[in-house]
């Protein structure tokens, strides 16, 4: 079995790295498909006297948006978690002069 070493700083790393490499290759995966293919048929439906036009599937997921945002901001929380989370030791208080 391999045993990885980081450190902390490498981790984060990793995990930054990662989260925008997942978003960019989603993001990637929609745009590689041709146009055609996304132009998905309309069902036409009557509601009201008027004519609804709703697409018979959806190309693309509705879940791009959230995860386009939420994946990168839980990679950059754990990469500062614990600036988050706890003050660090090197930090010294300095008092305001008037």
């Amino acid at each position: 079995m391999i045993e990885l070493n980081l450190t902390h700083r490498e981790k984060s790393i990793v995990v930054v790295t990662a989260a925008v490499t997942f978003v960019a290759g989603f993001w990637a995966g929609i745009w590689s498909v041709p146009p055609q293919a996304l132009d998905v048929p309309l069902e036409v439906t009557q509601n009201a006297g008027e004519q609804i036009y709703d697409p018979a599937y959806r190309p693309v997921p509705s879940s791009l948006p959230v995860v386009s945002v939420v994946v990168p901001l839980l990679g950059f929380a754990y990469a500062f978690r614990d600036q988050l989370v706890e003050d660090s030791s090197d930090s010294v208080e300095v008092s305001a002069d008037d």
